[in-house]
């Protein structure tokens, strides 16, 4: 089996639910990702880490099964980075601002993209999100993320496609 097929049926049986107000299904955001990421021309492995970012916080997955399932150390790796600490005991936002840090810290081009590439379908899909956590995006995760990659980043053309979608919609 294909590791793009593996990743695929992981996120299609482990992350449940619906977005808001829909009957898409949860894990379609995964999808999406991977899809932007692919856009671009990005390699496999970080493709592969895009699709899996939320497997790990939504679907009951450790870093060790996906190793164990024969993804290369590079895509855990950027799993890793892409994911929250689901050990910690703080509060959602307080789990995402500790990830961002993390980020920052590796300067990690490929998984900065990741995250922009999530952020950006969330930001096209903030219909399906509370209102809150959609205002939290739009006020906070989106100028902040601009804002800590572009140095890094900001020559890319995910980069550049959120910006130009927050200008127009921000």
């Amino acid at each position: 089996m294909e590791l793009y097929d593996i990743a695929l049926n992981l996120i299609q049986t482990r992350i449940p639910g619906f977005r808001k107000g829909t009957d898409v299904p949860a894990y379609s955001h995964s999808e999406h990702v991977y899809d932007i990421l692919v856009k671009y021309g990005l390699a496999e492995e970080i493709c592969l880490a895009g699709l899996l970012h939320d497997v790990i916080e939504d679907g009951d997955t450790s870093l060790d099964e996906l190793t164990s399932l024969g993804f290369s150390d590079r895509t855990v790796a950027l799993v890793s980075l892409c994911t929250h600490d689901m050990a910690s005991s703080e509060s959602g936002d307080a789990r995402w601002v500790k990830m961002i840090a993390r980020l920052i810290e590796a300067n990690d081009r490929a998984a900065w993209l990741i995250k922009l590439a999530d952020l950006f379908d969330n930001a096209q899909s903030a219909d399906t999100m509370s209102p809150a956590r959609a205002r939290f995006n739009k006020e906070v995760k989106v100028p902040l993320l601009l804002s800590v990659t572009k140095e890094v980043a900001g020559d890319h053309g995910i980069w550049k496609e959120l910006a130009d979608f927050y200008e127009k919609n921000g």
